[in-house]
């Protein structure tokens, strides 16, 4: 799952990028790119919630830390 997760934050970060240059440069179709975009965004957000439950999660397990 930490895959997935991980290939979703590098398209995330590509199609973000690429709506950021879609509209920097003006080309025909903004309204097209800047959906393309959201959707990096989304799936920047959507992975980082996820490492930071998994690490949560992760954390939670390991109870002698807090015995301590």
């Amino acid at each position: 799952m930490k895959r997935i997760a991980l290939f979703a934050f590098i398209l995330g970060v590509v199609l973000a990028t690429f709506a950021y240059f879609a509209e920097i440069y003006d080309w025909v179709g903004l309204q097209e790119y800047l959906t393309v975009g959201f959707t990096g965004y989304v799936l920047i957000i959507s992975s980082a919630a996820y490492y930071m439950s998994a690490l949560l999660y992760e954390w939670s397990s390991e109870p002698t830390v807090w015995e301590a």
